[in-house]
């Protein structure tokens, strides 16, 4: 296009920071699949250190095409960054620029460069941990005399995303455990011991729960037409069944056909939170 902006079919994002680029590569994830996440590559360049770095990379990106987003703590690797890009005629967006700015204006106190205070040894994080090794012990109803100990229970068929799911919440501090739901195997007697309120149910459509199965057998060199795994048929048998078992236990249930993990996990935190919150004002009644 003459004289107008230059449209790329592929665009390299560079991520860049001197911790381990987590925040970064969450924010460059979730804008890239607004615009169809095929077309933007993101690279990884996590625990800057040197400004020599700095200049390799800018120079890089400048001989690709790539944009650059950077979020740094230290002041000297943003300065550089900005320098190199202006130099050589790189994008680049600082993303903790604006809240950063506005925080030291605010408060009138410049940001600390600690890097320790990222992820602080206290309870918190011990939590996270603690959350992460429950989830993996009681993924996949593995061990149901773990259940007891459970924040939260999810419920679903094969492929609704149940483990994925219960990972993420662990990662938020909240004791996950997942149990499928099988026609012809009775779930776990502890299940029916759990308050409703912190059970939740995973659903997905037929088709599309074909769809994920098929190609989960083709990625295991499996064939799916020598299987009932992946039929319509089959699918529909189990979401009957495990339809039932939801509604008896009476639990709110998540059609998660087209959500992400995030916002099926932000829903059920924000329900957990405010139920725990009215048992604990009435004394733990169910």
């Amino acid at each position: 296009m003459d004289g107008g902006v230059k449209h790329w079919e592929t665009v390299e994002l560079f991520v860049l920071s001197d911790a381990l680029s987590e925040e970064a590569e969450v924010a460059a994830a979730w804008c890239t699949r607004r615009f169809e996440k095929r077309d933007v590559e993101i690279c990884r360049f996590p625990s800057l250190r040197k400004t020599e770095d700095i200049d390799q990379i800018a120079a890089l990106a400048a001989e690709r095409g790539a944009v650059i987003l950077s979020c740094f703590l230290r002041a000297d690797l943003r300065l550089t960054l900005e320098e190199e890009c202006s130099r050589r005629g790189v994008e680049q967006w600082d993303g903790y620029a604006p809240l950063r700015s506005g925080l030291e204006r605010i408060l009138g106190l410049p940001a600390s460069e600690d890097r320790g205070l990222l992820h602080p040894m206290d309870t918190e994080y011990f939590r996270r941990v603690r959350a992460v090794e429950y989830s993996l012990g009681a993924d996949d109803g593995g061990n149901p005399s773990l259940l007891g100990e459970a924040d939260v229970v999810v419920l679903g068929i094969s492929r609704t995303g149940k483990s994925p799911l219960c990972v993420y919440l662990a990662h938020r501090g909240i004791l996950a455990a997942n149990i499928p739901l099988v026609p012809g195997l009775d779930p776990p007697p502890q299940l029916f011991r759990i308050p409703s309120w912190r059970i939740f149910g995973l659903v997905r459509t037929s088709s599309v729960l074909g769809e994920i199965r098929t190609r989960r057998m083709a990625m295991m060199g499996l064939n799916p037409g020598e299987t009932e795994y992946g039929q319509i048929g089959t699918i529909e048998r189990e979401i009957a069944y495990a339809s039932g078992i939801m509604e008896r236990l009476g639990i709110t249930v998540f059609d998660v056909t087209s959500r992400s993990i995030e916002e099926t996990a932000y829903e059920i935190l924000s329900l957990y939170r405010a139920r725990r919150e009215i048992h604990s004002l009435y004394g733990g009644a169910e």
